[in-house]
């Protein structure tokens, strides 16, 4: 019997090992130097103004909420195809989260859509760079200044992504990445905050702090004080160290996915069929992030025939995001108008994309799916 393929599989190392034994050596698992080390890596990599490490994507989210001020009442426009995550924030400031729909080809979030439900209520938008596609972002950045709101990247996804020329997660007001160990590098369950707007950037350091001033106190002033509403946002060190081990080698891992992303693309885009369609990018403008390779089926039957012809041959594939909207806490929102978003769900693959993945599993993947493909 052949060799099970792992849907996802973290690409640990030496270095990892190292700087995580050097934390448990050194006896400091707080304010320590691998969150220094990993965040100026960072910053530098993705051109960030201001990057602070957050102990999750989620307090990420929930932070730049703080940030802008929502308020009970306060709307905020997102996808519903979407984590939790990105809505909890909101729900979690008193606010209320708008869902509009995705578009078919890239599966984020349809700006045309978005503009029409802008109101004065609206607060925010924020866009989800699914798959580590980028959105349209030029068009959301004149619906930012016509409108006068926030906009807020959720980048999840899409950590070294980009649009023209900036990295995602620079171009909005705030920015929100992932490491957990289901994205592209890992640092166990951290994130990051990029602080793109400089108003803002005191602001964040009080909430980071537990809502004191500690960052700013000089040599005259003996104690901290507390200056509004903060929480204990930031990664742990060993959470730092093991993230910094990644960024290492951040090179070897972008490049192992961009090639096991593309010999997908290229072979599975032979087989033509009204049957199924492929997430891609077919915008110049949009630099890739590959965080996930998908295949996008007509139907909910053909979805989960495809996973269980995997399965039987030894390889794990998993649909994605139950839409919020569909789910029994969503439906409180009343939302409507969200049929791709539910066409998507029905009909989305992710395969496995990890840079362990050996040529001969890649091929192997291929394979069995081209003669699933073939044959529906």
């Amino acid at each position: 019997m052949t060799n099970k393929i792992l849907f996802n599989k973290p690409f640990i190392g030496k270095y990892e090992k190292l700087f995580i034994n050097q934390v448990i050596d050194n006896k400091k698992f707080t304010d320590g130097e691998f969150q220094n080390k990993a965040k100026n890596v960072i910053s530098k990599m993705i051109k960030s103004k201001c990057l602070e490490l957050t102990h999750s994507c989620s307090s990420a989210l929930e932070i730049s909420m703080l940030l802008i001020n929502l308020k009970k009442g306060d709307e905020v426009i997102m996808p519903s195809y979407t984590f939790t995550s990105t809505a909890n924030a909101v729900l979690l400031r008193g606010g209320k989260p708008v869902f509009v729909d995705v578009s078919a080809n890239d599966v984020n979030l349809n700006y045309k859509l978005v503009e029409r439900k802008i109101n004065k209520k609206t607060k925010a938008i924020i866009v989800v760079h699914y798959a580590g596609i980028a959105c349209d972002m030029n068009n959301f950045l004149k619906l930012k200044k016509k409108y006068n709101i926030f906009l807020i990247e959720d980048a999840a996804h899409a950590f070294l992504g980009k649009f023209g020329n900036k990295f995602l997660g620079t171009i909005g007001d705030f920015g929100a990445f992932s490491f957990h160990e289901t994205k592209n590098f890992v640092g166990g369950q951290c994130g990051a905050l990029s602080i793109n707007n400089s108003k803002y950037l005191k602001k964040a350091q009080i909430i980071l702090d537990k809502g004191t001033d500690r960052s700013f106190i000089d040599n005259k002033k003996k104690y901290y004080s507390w200056k509004g509403i903060g929480s204990e946002y930031r990664a742990t060190e060993l959470s730092s160290a093991l993230l910094y081990g990644q960024l290492k080698k951040y090179k070897k891992i972008f490049n192992s996915r961009k090639i096991i992303w593309n010999k997908y693309l290229k072979e599975l885009s032979l087989i033509k069929s009204d049957k199924f369609y492929l997430l891609q990018n077919n915008d110049v403008l949009k630099k890739n992030a590959y965080h996930a390779f998908a295949i996008i089926f007509n139907s909910l039957k053909y979805r989960d025939k495809y996973i269980a012809f995997m399965k039987k041959n030894n390889i794990d594939c998993y649909f994605h995001y139950y839409p919020l909207h569909m789910s029994k806490f969503g439906k409180i929102f009343k939302s409507h108008d969200l049929s791709v978003s539910e066409k998507i769900y029905n009909g989305l693959v992710r395969l496995p994309l990890y840079p362990s993945l050996t040529n001969r599993e890649v091929s192997r993947i291929i394979i069995i799916t081209k003669k699933f493909l073939k044959f529906i």
